[in-house]
């Protein structure tokens, strides 16, 4: 039987949040495409932006989730109407901080403290974690609902911008700011190479 080839995620927005609101291959379309099709691929994403270990990665997948693809489904919307409007300089609606409160007040339930086993230095580091024997199902989803609220109550927030062309969040992290797409490869080159036909269009029709 041949093997499934699964989608191989872009990884482009810099920050965990940001990758996992860019699972939509278009914002800008009226019925873009979801590359969260399956909650094992929701699983992948979190180990690639490093929100999942190995560990946590093959515990979820002996799992068998209720609603859980559905609840990230719908925290990734939520995610991102909130940033959109941070960038569109709007105070973000009372329900959505209401909905992104009621996931916050879930990872705190199922968050622990934890001391290093081993510290390297003198003064023994104090880990919060939100745990899979705690979150269960919805570890990812709070990992993720943390990592955001940490991303928008941030400076990083100034840097955070969203691509013209496919609707997609990034952190620009270049020296003056001047990146304007999600991928150069990508969006860049196509809405470039538009521009240089419409312009050839022009001239001929001129």
């Amino acid at each position: 039987m041949a093997q499934i080839r699964r989608h191989q995620f872009k990884l482009v927005g810099g920050h965990p949040a940001l990758d996992f609101i860019n699972t939509v291959h278009d914002w800008t379309v009226s019925e873009p495409h979801d590359y969260l099709s399956e909650f094992v691929d929701a699983i992948r994403l979190g180990e690639a932006v490093g929100l999942l270990t190995r560990a946590d990665n093959s515990r979820l997948r002996r799992r068998t989730p209720h609603g859980e693809l559905r609840r990230l489904r719908e925290l990734r919307a939520l995610l991102k109407r909130i940033f959109q409007m941070r960038l569109s300089g709007e105070a973000p609606s009372t329900t959505n901080l209401d909905e992104l409160s009621a996931n916050l007040a879930e990872a705190a339930r199922a968050t622990r403290l934890t001391v290093a086993t081993q510290p390297r230095r003198s003064l023994i580091p104090i880990r919060r974690e939100i745990t899979v024997e705690k979150a269960g199902d919805a570890l990812l989803r709070l990992r993720i609902a943390e990592a955001a609220f940490a991303l928008l109550v941030s400076d990083a927030m100034l840097r955070v911008k969203s691509c013209p062309a496919c609707g997609w969040f990034f952190l620009d992290v270049s020296k003056n700011r001047s990146r304007r797409w999600c991928s150069m490869d990508a969006c860049g080159a196509v809405v470039k190479a538009r521009l240089y036909y419409r312009r050839l269009k022009e001239r001929a029709d001129r």
